[in-house]
């Protein structure tokens, strides 16, 4: 992400979730910040995968 803009975002989410989300990634990641990243690339390229099988194979879409 070096050199790149970085934009802020704001989430509002439930007490509880995110004390869950923080047990779950203690010791994974250095931040929460950066658990949050990793979690928005895995989704960014599961969405690109699930795009490309739509061009692939247009009938199983």
């Amino acid at each position: 992400m070096s050199g790149k803009r970085i934009k802020r975002i704001l989430l509002h989410v439930p007490s509880n979730f995110l004390e869950e989300f923080d047990r779950e990634i203690a010791g994974l990641y250095a931040s929460r910040n950066e658990a949050i990243r990793a979690g928005m690339t895995l989704v960014l390229k599961a969405e690109k995968r699930r795009q490309n099988q739509k061009i692939i194979n247009p009938e199983n879409a």
